[in-house]
């Protein structure tokens, strides 16, 4: 079981993508929070972390995703949703490896320049077939200059 929640965050990790459609935020320290939980699995406290964000990388998509060449090491593909003012919704599949189970997760990120707030669905299935159901809620705000 404590494999599976660390296999989870991983894959929470992974749930954010890579730097397709570029969605501008405010540039400065961010303070980003992350509740991920799984059916079944015993929950776990919800992550928070700051984050510096400068210039060009002031998105949404630096907050939420991996680095790109990360994401890509994990054979991860990554759908953005359609286009809408203060929504971005995209879905991303990761296969399962030797160690961590596949994930698939929806998206759906309400946002401004200085905040946003949105829900994961999460499905992980392992190589055996296993599938656990998850949701993970994310928020951010921008909490000052870096």
């Amino acid at each position: 079981m404590k494999r599976l929640v660390i296999a989870a965050a991983a894959a929470a990790m992974l749930v954010a993508g890579s730097a397709h459609s570029q969605t501008a935020l405010q540039p400065g320290l961010w303070e980003i929070t992350d509740k991920t939980t799984l059916e079944g699995v015993q929950p776990t406290p919800p992550t928070s972390k700051k984050v510096c964000i400068k210039g060009a990388e002031a998105t949404l998509e630096r907050l939420l995703y991996p680095a790109p060449e990360d994401f890509a090491k994990h054979g991860c593909s990554f759908a953005p949703g359609p286009k809408q003012p203060g929504i971005f919704k995209a879905r991303t599949v990761c296969p399962p490896n030797d160690q961590l189970p596949g994930v698939t997760a929806d998206a759906e990120i309400n946002y401004k320049p200085d905040s946003y707030q949105g829900l994961g669905q999460l499905l992980l299935k392992d190589k055996s077939g296993t599938e656990v159901k998850g949701s993970s809620v994310m928020s951010g705000k921008r909490v000052g200059d870096c």
